[in-house]
């Protein structure tokens, strides 16, 4: 299982072994210049940059460490995007070229260990971090290594166990304040130290504390600014997270991660214009990154510029049309929203073929359902949102949906059957009762309808419509109205309907209608009469109540004594 912590985003690697006595080499601006690339987040170019230092000086392992890292880099700042095996085989490749050029720099078997680590296989990680650790200094034994080099040794044996959230504090941190008792003014040893308490341990101040000396022993450090900005954005403290982003612009104009940090905290502060500026910065000074161009198209999705993030899509498909997979899952969103669905048809279901089953989430299904049904696909809709539901069973609107079609397209035992489902998952209110009810009763499903309804009215004592359907079913179940099942329900029904008689008068007709035929039944005719009258005093132009009034007075006693004429 890979683990790589990421509350904090920040590049992995860093250069204070460059830098002895005050004076930097000519080789060390070179390999600065690479370093800089990947901390701007321009991976593609730094890629390129270490290439172009380790054919120039194919002895020189460091370069090939330097590739590494920068591999792994660039997945830990979007880890959703390449699978962590292409980037480790990446990896991997470059650490051992670094060994073979060179067996005498420890920091490849750091980097076989970190992605060894990352992959939980603790017997390699242990047997490279062994490797590495023989270069430091021992009994008797004098290390091959400057006191500034083993320092940087010590923090990136340390690095790469906060990558996975190691808790083994003793650990992690013996390996800092080994560090930092060779070279205590290294600025890396309180970045790591800043990254572990927060990452593993979620102690704000620790972390603010240890940013805070990285920054006294790199006072042009941007690093520590930014992360320190990301540290009181994750409290919620904008005012003093855009305080130190700014700082780190003031420092350099053209660090790119902190343009990033901005543009997340506009976000989330609800200022989307500042927030799109920053991200647009952001990709400007990181334009060949893709992970840049993703970024920005993600931000353009949360801010519903769907047509921005199509072009900003489609953009990096045009440049690698087979590794980015999901981004066809964001076309299709985006598409969907844009109610083209046509092409958010085409996209999902490019995506969905080509992801692994793992990778396929609840909304992929709920978005690929619903794109399904506006392109008049009812049916696999509805098998799409059951397995967006299968996935995410908390998601209990998925089952309304998945009702309401089965409702659509004349399934009432199985729009029954579900609001049934949702109603065992949520307890239900009157509404699911009601709707289930509805479904039941359309399917001929009288027993279970009759139940929906019945819990409707001990729910909801006024809820009119459920006494109208207990009727109704009891009229199904007593077709002949000998017996008068559904009388006591139409009584009832009246005697709710009635509050409001305008808006319930279909309802009220429908009752008198019963109950004047119940009657004619059983031979009640005056009684049956009574309520052929109350038709007619609503509805006038009632043709069926007025033939009936015509046949029935005669056999009313009431009606003959009343009409019988004088002696």
């Amino acid at each position: 299982m890979l683990r790589v912590t990421g509350i904090i985003r920040k590049s992995f690697i860093g250069v204070s072994m460059l830098v002895f006595g005050g004076v930097v080499s000519a080789q060390a601006q070179d390999l600065n210049s690479a370093l800089n690339m990947t901390y701007q987040e321009q991976f593609e170019a730094a890629d390129n940059a270490f290439s172009a230092l380790s054919a120039k000086e194919p002895a020189n392992g460091k370069y090939f460490y330097y590739s590494g890292e920068n591999q792994l880099a660039s997945y830990a700042i979007d880890p959703t995007n390449i699978p962590f095996e292409n980037i480790a085989k990446k990896a991997v490749e470059r650490f051992n070229k670094g060994i073979s050029a060179n067996a005498n720099e420890p920091l490849n078997y750091v980097g076989l260990g970190k992605v060894a680590l990352m992959q939980n296989n603790k017997t390699v990680a242990d047997e490279n971090f062994a490797k590495a650790q023989t270069f430091l200094p021992a009994k008797k034994v004098k290390s091959p290594l400057t006191k500034p080099e083993q320092a940087t040794l010590l923090v990136r044996l340390a690095e790469a166990y906060v990558t996975i959230g190691s808790k083994d504090s003793a650990l992690v941190l013996g390996f800092l304040r080994r560090a930092e008792s060779i070279d205590n003014k290294n600025p890396e040893i309180y970045l790591v130290r800043g990254d572990y308490w927060i990452d593993v341990f979620n102690n704000g101040s620790r972390a603010a504390e240890n940013y805070k000396r990285s920054q006294d022993f790199s006072p042009n450090s941007t690093r520590a600014r930014v992360r320190l900005g990301q540290l009181y954005t994750r409290i919620r403290s904008y005012q003093d997270a855009l305080g130190y982003y700014q700082e780190a612009l003031t420092i350099d104009p053209s660090f790119a991660p902190a343009y990033l940090e901005l543009g997340f905290l506009y976000a989330k502060t609800n200022q989307p214009e500042e927030s799109k500026k920053n991200f647009k910065k952001y990709l400007d000074l990181s334009s060949s990154n893709i992970a840049a161009k993703r970024r920005y198209a993600n931000m353009l999705i949360q801010t519903e510029d769907y047509q921005g993030a199509i072009a900003q899509i489609k953009q990096i498909l045009a440049m690698d049309s087979t590794t980015y997979n999901d981004l066809n899952r964001a076309l299709a969103y985006s598409y969907f929203e844009e109610k083209q669905y046509a092409q958010a048809k085409y996209y999902i279901s490019k995506f969905i073929a080509n992801a692994p089953a793992e990778k396929i989430t609840s909304k992929d299904y709920a978005y690929d359902g619903r794109i399904m049904v506006k392109n008049g696909q009812d049916s696999l809709g509805i098998i799409s949102l059951t397995k967006a539901f299968a996935l995410d069973s908390t998601n209990i609107d998925l089952l309304s949906e998945i009702a309401t079609l089965y409702t659509k397209n004349k399934k009432a035992q199985n729009a029954g059957d579900t609001y049934k489902l949702k109603i065992k998952l949520t307890n239900g209110g009157v509404n699911d009762y009601y709707k289930m009810g509805r479904a039941y009763f359309d399917a001929k499903n009288w027993t279970e309808a009759d139940s929906a309804f019945a819990k409707v009215n001990r729910m909801s004592v006024d809820f009119e419509p459920a006494y109208l359907f207990r009727a109704r079913v009891y009229s199904n179940l007593d077709p002949d109205t000998k017996e008068g099942l559904a009388k006591p329900f139409y009584e009832k029904l009246l005697e709710k309907a009635n509050l409001d008689a305008t808006k319930y008068s279909k309802d009220i007709l429908e009752a008198y209608n019963y109950l004047g035929y119940y009657y004619l039944v059983n031979k009640n005719y005056c009684e049956s009469i009574s309520y052929w009258d109350k038709i007619v005093t609503l509805d006038p132009t009632n043709e069926n109540a007025a033939s009936a009034l015509k046949d029935l007075k005669p056999r009313c006693p009431e009606f003959k004594t009343a009409n019988q004429k004088p002696q």
